[in-house]
């Protein structure tokens, strides 16, 4: 896994516009026309462990959960009795929930692509990836109790997540990816609550370790790519694809003109001086500019059932094979969340 963390600060109704900017017209939207699904997670407090055992969370799939649902999920909603989980804040900017992105190597996107085999073997990786970010998430996320100026940190005892599957990036390259929303009510001490999502922020790099350790163990991805006869390197990226795939790595190029320009920009504005890796990093994160070609389909491929199918190229280039950065943050990951009311 590779990204950083998403802070969705908006209305319920416009969280479907959200995620699908994030998907190639030519993929199968989650939620098109409302007639998409979602699938919905839920993770209770940590199962007691014996001496020298290590505390688990439960995590569970609570089905899938079509728009309406998704909606009232977003808002703050129990879906199952449509009762407000605690204070819901009317506030347009109040943070919904946080988003981290369950993703590998473009190359096993490009296996996918080719098997069905390795498609289903990868799809499934993901979604136990995901269970284990879950839990990792409820054992250690937190939430503020008491009034303001004299809160204190406590535990979650429950959290709620949403899985949204999606199969290109947003030029329509193989992508597979899965949208993991960890719901802003959390619940502690007796009700719901605001999660504390700057430690889910701060927990990054935990979070993309466990996920991508998760996929790259796993027995049935890795033997159903065996039994294709791929095999991979020490990075993990499938030897036999790793040649093509800069050609479908669109979405990276985007970005890398994207920072170019930036720098060129500021250089001109700041002559005889270097930018610093703060600068550099806000460059990464800043959303693409105007009139970039989000959304439309990348030729060469084809689509069955959401899953661009690529007519492999000839390779690249080794300088152009692997993608160089990633624009996964927000402007808004700088913003903390907002605690609830004494």
């Amino acid at each position: 896994m590779h990204g950083g963390v998403k802070f969705y600060r908006g209305s319920a109704a416009a969280a479907r516009a959200y995620v699908e900017a994030d998907h190639s017209r030519a993929d199968d939207y989650y939620l098109a026309e409302g007639s998409g699904v979602a699938t919905r997670y839920t993770a209770g407090s940590p199962v007691a462990a014996g001496e020298g055992e290590r505390s688990v969370s439960a995590v569970q799939a609570g089905g899938t959960v079509d728009g309406d649902a998704y909606e009232r999920w977003v808002a703050g909603y129990d879906v199952d009795t449509g009762r407000a989980k605690g204070l819901i804040s009317k506030d347009e900017h109040a943070l919904r929930f946080v988003e981290v992105v369950v993703n590998g190597s473009k190359t096993w996107s490009l296996a996918a692509a080719l098997h069905p085999e390795i498609a289903a073997a990868y799809d499934a990786a993901q979604e136990r990836a995901a269970v284990e970010v879950i839990g990792w998430l409820a054992e250690h996320s937190t939430t503020r109790v008491g009034p303001r100026g004299r809160q204190v940190q406590v535990p979650v005892e429950k959290l709620e997540a949403a899985g949204i599957r999606h199969y290109t990036s947003r030029a329509g390259d193989p992508h597979r990816h899965l949208h993991l929303q960890i719901n802003a009510k959390v619940y502690a001490d007796g009700k719901w609550r605001a999660l504390h999502s700057v430690g889910t922020r701060d927990s990054i790099e935990a979070i993309n370790g466990i996920g991508h350790a998760a996929v790259m163990c796993d027995p049935e991805f890795r033997s159903t790519l065996a039994a294709h006869g791929y095999t991979l390197d020490e990075a993990g990226e499938v030897e036999q694809l790793a040649p093509y795939a800069g050609r479908f790595s669109q979405r990276t190029k985007q970005i890398e003109r994207n920072i170019d320009l930036y720098e060129a920009v500021w250089r001109t504005e700041h002559p005889d001086q270097e930018p610093g890796p703060v600068l550099r990093r806000s460059w990464d994160r800043r959303p693409p500019r105007q009139g970039d070609p989000d959304g439309r389909r990348r030729p060469g491929c084809c689509v069955e059932r959401g899953a661009a199918r690529p007519r492999v190229p000839p390779a690249e280039p080794a300088s152009d094979e692997w993608p160089r950065r990633s624009l996964s943050n927000r402007r808004n990951d700088r913003h903390e969340d907002r605690s609830d009311p004494p």
